[in-house]
């Protein structure tokens, strides 16, 4: 005979007789519940994914991820060199930053922005969308600035003009009282990275920077970190740090957007699981009302020999081959529709103008999706095949 026999049993459960249309559709209706599910969150999910991986690419990959400074605001590279943060875990690189937020001023308008002084000799995200202009052209004592596209044209200016930097948080003081530190400086150029930064960012040359903070000579804000994963900053912020420094990063300026973003994915998932969960009752029903159905034949299993844990994997193995087979099939559907997603969007007229959604496929998220479907499946078949092995031969075939 077939072995295992309780497995044997339940796979013939499963497919069911040629005249039990009923059974045999409630059983493929649990696995269609479980498939739908898992595709649909497998798709959402990835698409989350995409908008996540964007956000992080075009925002926190310009700007300063995280910054090692002082209580005062400013350190002395010397006291403290970048060996001292040697230590620290999951840092790509390290360079020095002068950074503030400044008051902008043309002959037209005025405007804010975040200055970010550094060297032109070092290598910087930004460098790469530097428009008719060289990262060379920020030469100290020059007081030379290369604006975002989208900040020059609020200000409108061009390349040659001039306009007034002011640090409100660095002031000085006069006989007419205190005025905010301010200096002339000479539009080099600009820079187009096609995000958000360009509204806001200014570049010029860390030396000219600290002067306008009005640092101590030789004085930065701090040591520049690039992360390998800068979404991670809640545990890496934890890290031990060299003494009389503090940790600061990219979540003072835009931590309630990416905290926004993954509060939707959550909420996206956690609807989303509700159709599994659905499923899973629909496992439940079905299953129960199969064991009410073949409580004689339960009892003749019994009376052959078959163990109240051999009936209880017949019909796990009924209702686990559901799960099993809808989540399998949804997570290949799911992965499917994601990757062809901004093929199949402009065919329904969902997508306009060449616009296209991000998709970021991870495959342990699908895996992680496939199993936990898999192990509700399995759960939700513990009561019904508890029922079905609690049935007592004597009483179910008395009517027999």
């Amino acid at each position: 005979m077939y072995q295992p026999v309780a497995l044997f049993i339940g796979l013939r459960y499963m497919r069911g007789r040629a005249s039990d249309r009923f059974g045999r559709f409630v059983s493929w209706l649990s696995a269609i519940g479980i498939t739908l599910g898992v595709m649909a969150l497998v798709t959402v999910l990835s698409v989350m994914n995409g908008f996540e991986r964007e956000l992080e690419n075009n925002i926190l990959g310009l700007m300063p991820q995280a910054l090692i400074t002082t209580p005062q605001g400013s350190l002395n590279p010397q006291m403290i060199p970048p060996s001292a943060l040697s230590s620290l875990s999951g840092v790509q690189r390290i360079a020095p930053l002068t950074t503030g937020e400044v008051v902008l001023q043309s002959a037209r308008s005025v405007s804010v922005g975040v200055m970010l002084g550094m060297d032109p000799n070092e290598s910087d995200p930004l460098f790469r969308y530097l428009v008719n202009v060289k990262q060379q052209a920020l030469q100290p004592g020059e007081y030379q600035v290369i604006l975002g596209e989208q900040l020059a044209l609020q200000l409108a200016v061009k390349r040659g003009d001039q306009l007034r930097l002011m640090v409100p948080s660095a002031s000085q003081l006069t006989p007419m009282g205190r005025i905010p530190s301010q200096r002339i400086f000479t539009v080099a150029g600009t820079f187009v990275s096609n995000s958000e930064v360009d509204g806001y960012q200014l570049l010029v040359n860390q030396q000219d920077a600290s002067r306008l903070m009005r640092y101590p000579a030789g004085n930065i804000t701090g040591w520049r970190l690039w992360l390998d994963e800068p979404l991670t900053v809640d545990v890496l912020s934890t890290q031990t740090l060299p003494a009389g420094t503090v940790w600061k990063d990219w979540r003072e300026r835009k931590g309630e957007l990416f905290q926004a973003v993954r509060m939707e994915k959550n909420m996206m998932g956690l609807l989303l699981s509700l159709i599994i969960a659905v499923a899973a009752f629909n496992i439940i029903t079905s299953l129960g009302l199969l064991v009410m159905e073949k409580q004689g034949e339960v009892a003749i299993l019994q009376t052959q020999g078959l163990t109240q844990r051999q009936i209880m994997t017949v019909f796990m193995v009924q209702g686990g081959s559901a799960g099993i087979v809808g989540a399998l099939l949804g997570a290949l559907l799911g992965v499917l529709l994601a990757s062809q997603l901004n093929t199949l969007m402009p065919m329904l007229g969902l997508l306009i103008d060449g616009a296209a959604l991000p998709v970021a496929i991870d495959p342990l998220q699908v895996v992680s999706i496939a199993l936990s479907a898999m192990l509700i499946a399995l759960l939700s078949t513990l009561y019904p095949s508890w029922r079905a092995a609690a049935v007592h031969p004597a009483e179910a075939l008395r009517y027999e």
